[in-house]
């Protein structure tokens, strides 16, 4: 008998224990919150991205490069420790010309938004390929360049 009161003893004290801690520790970091906007082409979904987050005095050679996939807002979000930051954002898949640079200043507790606007992005359709005109000079050619010495 004794020792079912000393268990239903301990559930009730780690019982306890555990409503007493609910709330986490507080960190001194925040959340960067990157939105793609593709307005000329709503129905091209952003594939991936490519995030390198440099530290501003140059200290941490590349804190995070990692591919992030934006979610259905083409929003990707990003916990980062308090300090400044250069961003380098590049764009893969269909929007693969697309890159941005910017310098960002995370304060602790804060939610910093990044708003980026995409170029309309051309996929090959057979027959529509637009192919300029070439114009050959073979003046420029390497072998009639010769200098007399």
């Amino acid at each position: 008998m004794l020792p079912r009161k000393a268990i239903l003893a301990l559930l009730v004290m780690a019982t306890c224990r555990c409503y007493g801690n609910d709330s986490l520790p507080a960190r001194d970091s925040s959340t960067i919150t990157i939105t793609l906007q593709n307005a000329h082409d709503k129905l091209s979904k952003i594939d991936s991205v490519f995030l390198v987050f440099d530290r501003y005095d140059l200290r941490g050679a590349g804190v995070i490069k990692k591919i992030y996939y934006p979610d259905t807002d083409n929003q990707i979000r990003v916990s980062l420790p308090k300090g400044k930051y250069y961003i380098n954002i590049y764009c893969l898949g269909i929007y693969n010309k697309e890159c941005f640079d910017r310098i960002l200043s995370a304060k602790a507790h804060k939610n910093h938004n990044i708003f980026l606007r995409l170029q309309a992005s051309a996929l090959y359709q057979q027959g529509l390929a637009r192919i300029p005109a070439d114009h050959f000079d073979p003046s420029h050619l390497a072998i009639l360049n010769f200098n007399s010495k």
